[in-house]
């Protein structure tokens, strides 16, 4: 038992879990204690320092920085938005709108303060709007951190389409409309190859496409012009301050801090209107067109079909036509056939064969040692020819006797003189160099042969032949085609004329150059010429040459080369038909004729009986 006594408590024997010392209970004031004054002066000390921090820190912020945490304060109710560039418009020659810009509008999207919930429901209510389902986005917008992030929704969209969310705002939460621009190609296909489209960035290519100049999903130009001058098409996007308050509202119209600057304008070579015609003359034959001034070698037309849609390229403008990106007048690769008898006749000149000289044509050409005939047009044969008739009649049997006199070797390197198997340079991309043997191949006399006519181991643009007519019409030089003359800069800078450049010069002498003119003249307009009977007005006077080539699939394409007037030489003209089964003279030479006569302001759609009178005159 416990017995409580003046001094504690003791315990008792029977009980051994009772305490055995002796409990004190003292009662003793605080302050009495000899560590309370050291304390209490710690701690006054303690609590003076933390004031005069917090008033010292207090006093530095509101005086020393001052200005700055009100600015940054009033930055929290400003934020940036970006401002879209204008791509830069593309005229043509005469100042015709080929590719501009039509205002539009595109809808970006932040989740900033939002639920998943509320962002699934954002986007479905803009999808039945535009009738259109985003939910699929969902998830990648939840996980884009930060979560301010603007994701685009749509783009290129009418005004009556963003009305709805410019009026209620509430109904479609974390949405902003702004400003866009929409590519615009008012003459379709006809335009389509030389120009090209726009495409969406692909996800490979946002490492090419950098920031700040594009956004992942900008549009850039895919194929002709719009690639090819991507860098000075494309604008340079500028920016502007928003201030807003808590809900997010304007508090100020935007501040302008850097205007967007517009790409620069291109102004073309083209003439829209012969391209037009051109194009719509061909129709929906496979086939090109080339129209090219021969001093500067600024093209006029440069046309190709079947082509496309360039607002909407995955479609074609003509009915049951194929949708096809090949610029066949650049891309294209051909037999030229006996449009290349200029260089096989040019390459006799050099070799010093006389042009007076005869050969007699039999209908065809038996090679020594060859175990077939080569055949002439004219299976009953010409009879005795010279160079000059050789021409204006298309004589193979001649051009296959010469070949084997002088050697394929000569052939070639003439063929290169005049700029075959290599790149014209015009500022188009994915131009085709050709086929030609290369340096150090000599062809057999059966390959030189059929090389002699256009045909065999030899593959040509219709830009190519272009440029090798335009030589033999101009004096010599070897120009560089272009179809864009000027560049007007966005900002307002002089306008950039490009210069006329040339590839070099065919060694040819002025004799040897009235020689071939005189004979590319009669083809069109004395008797017995293979297109005198196209019906060429004799004041235009046309030089030209046909040609009809076997096309490897069994088929007949279909040339014809002509340059005019024979006077002052200024303008060079190809046409090329594709599995035309018809000769040039039939075909190829009748849309010339037609070019022609459109660009001298003489063109007359032809009747019914025209056009069976012109055919019986051809068939004859």
């Amino acid at each position: 038992m416990f017995r409580v006594s003046g001094n504690g408590a003791t315990c008792s024997p029977q009980n051994p879990f009772m305490l055995k010392a002796p409990v004190e209970f003292r009662s003793q004031p605080l302050r009495q204690s000899p560590r309370f004054a050291f304390r209490k002066r710690a701690s006054a000390v303690v609590l003076i320092a933390i004031a005069v921090v917090f008033v010292g820190r207090v006093a530095w912020l509101t005086t020393v920085q001052g200005d700055r945490y009100a600015e940054a304060a009033e930055d929290n109710l400003q934020s940036l938005r970006r401002l879209e560039a204008p791509r830069g418009n593309i005229l043509d020659r005469n100042g015709e709108p080929l590719a501009l810009n039509r205002k539009a509008y595109s809808i970006t999207f932040s989740r900033y303060r939002l639920s998943r919930a509320e962002v699934a429901q954002s986007l479905r209510d803009l999808g039945e709007l535009l009738d259109e389902d985003l939910s699929g986005r969902v998830d990648e917008i939840m996980e884009t951190r930060p979560s301010w992030t603007r994701h685009r929704l749509a783009r290129h969209l009418t005004q009556s389409q963003v009305v709805p969310i410019l009026e209620r705002p509430e109904d479609f939460l974390g949405m902003r409309v702004a400003a866009d621009f929409q590519r615009e190609y008012p003459h379709g296909s006809a335009m389509a190859p030389v120009l090209g489209f726009l495409g969406k960035i692909q996800p490979a290519e946002v490492e090419i496409y950098t920031r700040p100049l594009y956004l992942p999903d900008a549009y850039v130009g895919r194929m002709g012009l719009e690639a090819q001058y991507e860098d000075r098409l494309v604008g340079k996007p500028g920016r502007e301050r928003l201030r807003r308050d808590a809900r997010g509202r304007l508090l100020a119209d935007p501040n302008v801090e850097q205007p967007a600057r517009p790409g620069d304008d291109l102004v073309l070579t083209i003439d829209q209107q012969l391209q037009e015609f051109a194009f719509e003359k061909l129709g929906p034959d496979k086939g090109s067109v080339v129209v090219m001034d021969v001093g500067s070698g600024e093209v006029l037309a440069l046309v190709s079909s079947p082509s496309f849609d360039p607002e909407r390229p995955w479609l074609s403008e003509i009915a049951d036509q194929p949708v096809s990106y090949l610029n066949r007048s650049v891309q294209g690769g051909y037999p030229p056939a006996s449009t290349f008898k200029l260089v096989s006749a040019s390459a006799a000149l050099k070799a010093n064969l006389s042009p007076t000289e005869t050969r007699v044509c039999r209908g065809h050409y038996e090679l020594p040692g060859w175990g077939r005939p080569y055949w002439c047009d004219a299976r009953s044969g010409h009879g005795p020819t010279n160079l000059h008739h050789a021409i204006q009649w298309s004589c193979n049997a001649y051009f296959y006797e010469v070949a084997h006199e002088i050697g394929g070797d000569r052939i070639l390197a003439a063929a290169r003189d005049f700029g075959f198997g290599d790149v014209t340079g015009i500022d188009l991309p994915g131009e085709r160099a050709g086929a030609l043997m290369k340096d150090g191949k000599h062809p057999n006399d059966g390959e030189t042969l059929n090389i002699a006519i256009g045909q065999g181991a030899l593959i040509a643009t219709p830009l190519q032949v272009a440029v090798a007519y335009a030589a033999l019409a101009n004096g010599g030089e070897l120009v560089r085609p272009r179809v864009v003359r000027e560049i007007h800069p966005g900002d307002g800078r002089a306008a950039e004329m490009l210069p006329t450049r040339t590839n070099g010069r065919i060694s040819l002498s002025t004799l040897e150059r009235q020689r071939l003119i005189a004979a590319f003249y009669d083809v069109v307009n004395a008797p017995g010429g293979t297109a005198y009977r196209v019906g060429f007005e004799p004041h235009w006077e046309v030089c030209g040459k046909t040609g009809t080539a076997e096309n490897g699939r069994g088929g007949l394409d279909a040339w014809f080369a002509a340059f005019y007037p024979r006077s002052a030489p200024r303008y060079v003209v190809i046409t090329h038909l594709e599995e035309a089964d018809a000769h040039g003279g039939e075909v190829a030479a009748p849309l010339a004729r037609d070019i022609i006569a459109f660009q001298h302001g003489e063109y007359v759609e032809p009747t019914e009986s025209d056009e069976m009178m012109l055919s019986d005159m051809l068939d004859e």
